[in-house]
């Protein structure tokens, strides 16, 4: 099939390819609960695991799938770490007639958490980096005070530790988290955590729903023992989640879990955020609609 005959396949019928991280869509995880939602919308679906991405004779495959004939493509994982630049290499080689959920260039440059921390268009906790332990203590030292020391790709709060300036706890985390050279991210403690922090689905732009996480832990994530609870969005986080979200949709993101306290963004999971189970299992309803219905309109 030619790049021409491929973009005319995707506009005559739409379809969407799912770039997920395992083999197939696991039970209760946002790609079975998104591939539902489109399948129910009259899309054609394809999942395929993003480590298998392959260029042959100049065209980008997803195992014998020809990108290129799809409407759309949704990264929601990354697959195997060592090959995470080739693969967003190789998404970026796909024409402009295959809209793509969240740009590869979004993905390289946003994932992680060093973004946030370097704009002023949105209330973020102060936050500096460096792979030297010593700069970072140095920082805590002079600043005062309590921090959270965290990798800048970690996720589900792996390798989150919080601990006051001048403190061993404080010396050994910036140490163990610079070991063999890695950046170590010192971002300033929230007491605002305490009572919760609020993760907030959005999509193409627009506030979906979002719920309360309470700690075990300083970031309440799910995985570490952190509990969900149904809540009401006051006015504030809304509106700060909708800033949030054009925000991130003016950088190419379309789809994004925003995690806030007190006022604060603390964070933004630009791929695949959990949430739409949680949401559900929460009684707060099935929101997968609302996110493939603000993907498939932006």
């Amino acid at each position: 099939m030619s790049k021409t005959e491929g973009s005319a396949a995707a506009s005559q019928a739409p379809s969407i390819c799912l770039l997920t991280a395992f083999e197939a869509a696991l039970p209760g995880d946002n790609a079975a609960l998104v591939e539902s939602a489109l399948t129910r919308r009259g899309v054609t679906v394809h999942t395929a695991p993003i480590d298998s991405l392959v260029l042959r004779n100049g065209r980008v495959q997803a195992g014998t799938l020809d990108l290129a004939a799809c409407s759309r493509v949704w990264t929601l994982g990354f697959g195997q770490r060592g090959s995470f630049l080739d693969k967003m290499q190789l998404l970026a080689l796909l024409p402009a007639s295959v809209r793509q959920v969240t740009r590869p260039e979004a993905l390289l440059l946003w994932h992680g958490k060093y973004g946030l921390a370097a704009q002023t268009d949105l209330p973020h906790p102060p936050t500096w980096a460096s792979p030297k332990a010593a700069e970072l203590i140095g920082i805590a030292a002079r600043e005062g005070g309590r921090f959270v020391l965290k990798p800048p790709g970690g996720s589900f709060g792996q390798g989150l530790v919080v601990a006051d300036a001048g403190s061993p706890r404080l010396a050994w985390a910036a140490r163990a988290l610079t070991r063999q050279g890695a950046y170590c991210l010192l971002q300033r403690y929230l007491p605002e955590v305490v009572a919760g922090e609020c993760r907030v689905l959005v999509a193409g732009g627009r506030v979906i729903a979002g719920y309360l996480r309470r700690g075990s832990g300083p970031a309440g994530n799910l995985a570490r023992g952190g509990r969900a609870e149904a809540v009401d969005l006051d006015a504030g986080t809304r509106a700060l989640a909708q800033r949030a979200a054009q925000w991130l949709q003016k950088r190419q993101i379309g789809y994004a879990g925003i995690d806030i306290a007190g006022g604060w963004l603390i964070e933004a999971n630009i791929v695949n955020p959990g949430g739409l189970a949680t949401l559900r299992e929460l009684g707060a309803g099935d929101f997968a609609p609302a996110v493939v219905d603000a993907i498939l309109a932006s």
